[in-house]
């Protein structure tokens, strides 16, 4: 889950609109992409059928619409392959020139619901990274929580990652007071395509060719933990996913894009095949297996500027997740 929330946000998405538009129209995006030689690994979070949440300031819940023209779009100009076959290339050497992997973080159940059948449909390969301990609750994940996105600055969401280690109950506990202050209606039950997808639905799509990735057992910020709670994220998280799925994950996703030397080298130690990070408009072109860069993809963005982030010109670049 990245964080791209600015105090002036509608009025930077303008002008990035207006840059990225210009960039298409001179043609620089598609000549961007012809001499671009890296593998492009795409991050996505939540598929949703509305249009759009106006409440969605992270940028994770893509309307299906958009997802739909962005894969169509993909399709026709790369090749997209499994996540494993993406990283064989990478360990042996070939050649990742107009090669594509689409990804998902966190196993909303949107994606089951929304975006998995048109990549069936498109016979488009994907792997969605699971928060191991997460499927089947009937409550958001921390950060779409209301009270969440009422309180969110910069200061408090490094408060948030550090202090709090990216754990939802503190995070929870440290907006307590805030919530018996409020006066505010109580909020509407999420929609099932918010939630966390149940393991039958996970398990249903894996049979009809979805892969899965670990993306964490609970969604700490793996950096701030100590070495019992890191081996139980990334190690337990796995077996979690392998008894209730019948498949053994081969792919590691960092929570938060948060990693270290020694949160690398735990990943490695547990014999996954590779790691992935976000790295805003980078392209797969290190050979470092376990911090492999994925590029985000926000929910709002435009046609011009996906075209141009596939083609490693992105704003954000730079930038940490």
């Amino acid at each position: 889950m990245p964080w791209y929330t600015s105090s002036n946000h509608a009025r930077a998405l303008r002008l990035a609109s207006l840059y990225y538009n210009a960039l298409k129209l001179a043609g620089l995006t598609a000549i961007a992409r012809r001499l671009s030689s890296g593998g492009l690994v795409l991050c996505y979070h939540n598929v949703i059928p509305e249009t759009a949440d106006p409440s969605d300031s992270l940028g994770l819940h893509m309307p299906v619409a958009t997802f739909v023209r962005q894969m169509h779009w993909l399709a026709d100009t790369h090749k997209i392959v499994p996540l494993g076959e993406l990283v064989g290339r990478i360990s042996n050497g070939g050649s990742l020139r107009g090669v594509a992997a689409v990804t998902f973080d966190d196993g909303y159940g949107g994606v089951f619901e929304n975006a998995w059948p048109v990549l069936r449909d498109l016979g488009i390969p994907a792997t969605v990274f699971v928060v191991a301990e997460a499927p089947g609750r009937d409550e958001r994940f921390w950060w779409d929580d209301p009270e969440v996105r009422r309180a969110y600055s910069p200061a408090r969401r490094q408060d948030w990652l550090t202090t709090c280690r990216g754990d939802g109950a503190i995070i929870a506990d440290s907006l307590a007071s805030a919530r018996s202050r409020s006066t505010r209606q109580p909020s509407l039950p999420p929609p099932p395509w918010c939630l966390p997808a149940t393991w039958p639905t996970i398990t249903a799509a894996v049979r009809s060719g979805l892969q899965l990735g670990v993306h964490s057992a609970t969604h700490r910020s793996l950096p701030m933990l100590d070495e019992r709670e890191l081996r139980h994220e990334v190690v337990a998280s796995r077996e979690i996913i392998s008894s209730r799925t019948g498949v053994t994950p081969e792919f590691f996703a960092y929570p938060y894009g948060l990693w270290n030397d020694r949160v690398r080298a735990a990943v490695r130690a547990a014999r996954y095949r590779a790691a992935f990070i976000l790295d805003n408009g980078f392209r797969a072109t290190t050979t470092d297996r376990w911090a492999l860069p994925r590029v985000n993809v926000p929910a709002r963005i435009d046609d011009a500027a996906f075209e141009a982030w596939t083609a490693g010109l992105n704003l954000r670049r730079g930038r940490g997740a």
